[in-house]
């Protein structure tokens, strides 16, 4: 209950900004809970606010940490009140993309966690520099994010397949458009419930610096910046 007052936007110095908070256990003799036991109803003024702290606000990050191992289930439910055919809220944090031709779109959920605040948000790429991603793509590295799977949605188009084994001994399944070619993300056996999307084809992509790099040992000797920019 003291999220309320402890939850604060920005949080160094701002002030708390949930509206307000209501909480008690179930007391119903309707056996309609489907199992049930409290509810709380959190009240923010904007849906700005809503997002920040569900996805950035520290404090409730910590307290969901360590409040997850303590519940069973949950249901979350968003409304505005008084609004029975309210336009469903946009996930923030979620860069379309689409491959070169344009038959193939698709949405990506980068959290938090991938941005980093140095005169705005700004999502990084991960480069590999494996030989495979080099001649897949004909270049010294690709641009990629690992993220799990439920983070990415094709929103158009049908993918093709192409499988291939890993540097781990597990299959590696390729998907790509079928008619430009273009690699949209990658599903490794090593890395179940995750998948490898191809940062560079989300919009902006190509305004985003670098966070950091895999299979660095296969770097081109040639890509010289790459050590200024990185640790």
């Amino acid at each position: 209950m003291s999220l309320k007052d402890r939850c604060l936007k920005p949080p160094a110095v701002g002030k708390p900004y949930m509206i307000s908070m209501k909480a008690g256990k179930n007391r119903s003799w309707e056996p309609f809970s489907k199992g049930m036991t409290h509810a709380f109803v959190l009240e923010f003024a904007t849906q700005e606010d809503l997002d920040y702290y569900i996805t950035e606000d520290p404090v409730h990050i910590a307290f969901s940490r360590v409040a997850g191992p303590l519940l069973e289930d949950s249901l979350v439910v968003d409304i505005v009140d008084g609004q029975l055919f309210a336009t469903p809220a946009k996930r923030p944090h979620t860069y379309p993309g689409k491959c070169h031709c344009g038959e193939i779109q698709f949405n990506v959920y980068l959290p938090p966690a991938n941005i980093v605040s140095e005169g705005g948000p700004t999502t990084q790429h991960i480069l590999c520099h494996c030989g495979t991603c080099q001649r897949l793509g004909g270049g010294p590295y690709s641009c990629n994010q690992i993220i799990p799977r439920e983070d990415l949605t094709i929103t158009d188009g049908a993918l093709s397949k192409y499988t291939y084994t890993g540097a781990s001994g597990k299959p590696v399944d390729c998907f790509f458009c079928s008619k430009c070619t273009s690699h949209i993300y990658h599903e490794q056996g090593a890395l179940p419930g995750k998948v490898i999307v191809r940062t560079l084809l989300l919009e902006g992509g190509e305004k985003w610096s670098v966070g950091g790099e895999i299979f660095a040992e296969g770097r081109a000797n040639w890509v010289q910046d790459l050590h200024g920019a990185l640790p």
